[in-house]
């Protein structure tokens, strides 16, 4: 009888982390990837570039704190950067290790042995707040897999920029075109927020971007 081998897999779900999730991955990554060069030979992404990103993503995700519409944007830009990086180099490893459990967990990444369980859904941001009309905004969220449906709200800031105290819901399917948000005030600001509906339930609210309607 023939026993058959499980596959040592790296869980390379790297865009459906969460921003700290996916600084604390690129440090381990990089500890083990690149603190053993002695295993981890060839690497088609070489040290000094691997964290001069990590670098950039973590300083994007500091400066997103404050919910600034160009710092989230930057964010989600070295997100994209990072996760393209991290899954070129997962496929690097799991080809030098050739199955081999000890590397494979040497290299910092996540294994899983067998098939991969079902993952979370990403948490979708607002990726685009565009003034298509007087007192309407589209608000477009960035693209997040295995989504029934997004849901975005819309509310007015308070004095002094005080949370809304109420909000306008839309419910889309996809991520283009976005929700339009109609009937808003000219001169007022605005604050936008995002939600997604996957297999494993809703995924929490993302931060908060403003834009103030004209």
């Amino acid at each position: 009888m023939t026993t058959k081998v499980p596959k040592n897999k790296i869980t390379m779900v790297f865009h459906r982390e969460t921003d700290d999730q996916l600084v604390t991955t690129m440090g381990a990554v990089d500890e083990g990837v690149y603190g053993h060069p002695e295993v981890f030979t060839g690497m088609l992404v070489d040290k000094a570039t691997y964290q001069a990103q990590r670098g950039a993503y973590s300083a994007s995700v500091i400066a997103a704190k404050d919910g600034g519409k160009k710092a989230i944007a930057e964010k989600n830009k070295q997100k994209s950067l990072s996760t393209k990086m991290l899954s070129k180099i997962a496929r690097n490893v799991q080809e030098l290790a050739n199955n081999d459990l000890t590397i494979l967990t040497l290299s910092g990444f996540t294994v899983t042995t067998g098939s991969l369980p079902p993952q979370p859904t990403g948490q979708p941001e607002i990726d685009k707040l565009k003034q298509t009309a007087s007192g309407e905004i589209t608000a477009t969220p960035t693209p997040v897999t295995d989504v029934g449906v997004y849901q975005l709200q819309c509310g007015a800031l308070g004095p002094g920029g005080t949370p809304p105290a109420s909000w306008v819901t839309i419910d889309i399917r996809k991520s283009k075109p976005g929700a339009v948000f109609k009937n808003l005030i000219p001169g007022t600001m605005y604050a936008f927020q995002v939600r997604a509906f996957g297999n494993s339930g809703w995924t929490g609210w993302s931060e908060v971007v403003t834009k103030m309607s004209t």
